[in-house]
């Protein structure tokens, strides 16, 4: 098991550990002591995968939910991303620091979710007081439309990323020859 765990660890980028794992592991001990949720289990496999998740859907949430009106309402700006392909490339610490970045807005959208769960318990609460039980009789169907919609436009966003800095390169790679 230990030697299983090594190399699930060796292979987990330090993105992938401080924007999915490590938001996923605060959030999930959130619900646990703050609202008695508990979604932990007996197994370390099972709860590493529940962590991962959590994590996962959470700097998704930050990416496709926050970030947008973030720039909306004009916090923070962006450089254009041919200038981020071309500092990154000049001076490596460009890529650190979006890392770090990516890592407070996971964490932002962490704390958001919990301050929406803490509300969900409310609702739940007022709605069950008041016999309306739509909410309770499809939370996993609503659940599951979340999820689904959540990940196209994440989908959707890192197809442009990625198109976006292939183009960035190959622009750069014509200019200099």
């Amino acid at each position: 098991m230990e030697e299983i765990l090594k190399q699930i660890v060796e292979k987990i980028s330090s993105y992938n550990i401080f924007n999915n794992l490590y938001p996923g592991i605060l959030f999930i001990y959130l619900l646990k002591f703050i609202f008695e949720i508990n979604l932990l289990s007996d197994n370390w496999l099972e709860n590493l995968i529940v962590f991962y998740f959590a994590g996962m859907v959470l700097s998704r949430i930050g990416s496709i939910i926050i970030e947008p009106m973030m720039k909306k309402i004009k916090l923070i700006r962006y450089a254009p991303y041919s200038d981020y392909v071309k500092a990154s490339s000049i001076e490596p610490l460009v890529n650190t620091l979006s890392e770090v970045n990516n890592t407070y807005r996971t964490l932002l959208s962490t704390f958001i979710c919990a301050f929406a769960c803490k509300l969900g318990i409310i609702i739940n609460e007022i709605c069950l007081k008041n016999k309306i039980t739509f909410l309770q009789e499809n939370k996993d169907w609503i659940f599951l439309i979340l999820l689904i919609l959540l990940f196209t436009f994440s989908y959707v966003k890192q197809t442009n990323y990625v198109r976006k800095r292939v183009e960035s390169i190959l622009k750069r790679e014509n200019t200099d020859n």
